[in-house]
């Protein structure tokens, strides 16, 4: 009888999983319960769903200043390169590892992140068009918009460097992402090096407050 009632309570994180998390995010311990606290708080089922994960995304881009809509293709392949366990929702551990990388993360984490999104469709093709208005809504939504200015030349630079060759006009992301990665100099051109970070500075209430 008793198997018939499952506790809907999200489960307590372990004091590893604290520690672990405080050591990467470098924040405090009490800064750790604290985000768990409000996340069990909004998301009382211990989960992000992807509808709520798209209503989050637009807190942070309006946050942000940024009023172009996000691709909705965009949006779930970084929901799926978030799910780390695949089980097609983001738990608290998913979800604020993603909000380390947004708030805490180097320009070099943020474009690592954005060449991981197609990382598990090896035969992804895209138009030199789609390329570009994906790595633009990325660098808007991981708030990088300078790293728009001189994009599409920056692209061009890339794939003329590495003799891309295309099938029908159209361009593969894992090859694409695969020589950016693995090549310093074409890492160093899409990062642009004469354009700062846009790291953000805002405190940790501020931060929480979005969800």
């Amino acid at each position: 009888m008793k198997n018939l009632f499952r506790s809907r309570l999200p489960p307590t994180l372990t004091s590893t999983q604290i520690n672990k998390l405080a050591d990467e995010s470098h924040l405090s311990v009490q800064d750790i319960e604290e985000w768990y606290q409000r996340f069990n708080s909004c998301y009382p089922c211990g989960y992000l769903s992807y509808k709520e994960f798209i209503s989050y995304l637009k807190t942070v881009s309006n946050q942000n200043g940024n009023d172009s809509p996000i691709t909705k293709s965009v949006v779930k392949q970084l929901y799926r390169v978030l799910d780390l366990n695949q089980d097609k929702k983001l738990n608290f551990e998913e979800f604020f590892l993603f909000n380390i990388v947004l708030n805490q993360g180097s320009f070099e984490d943020k474009l690592k992140l954005t060449l991981n999104l197609y990382d598990r469709e090896k035969e992804k093709y895209l138009t030199r068009v789609q390329l570009e208005r994906i790595l633009a809504d990325m660098f808007d939504l991981l708030n990088l918009s300078k790293a728009k200015y001189g994009l599409s030349q920056r692209i061009d630079a890339i794939l003329t460097s590495a003799n891309f060759n295309n099938k029908d006009n159209e361009i593969s992301w894992h090859t694409f992402s695969t020589y950016v990665r693995n090549d310093q100099s074409l890492f160093a051109t899409l990062i642009s090096k004469d354009i700062d970070g846009e790291k953000s500075d805002d405190d940790f209430t501020t931060v929480t407050a979005r969800f």
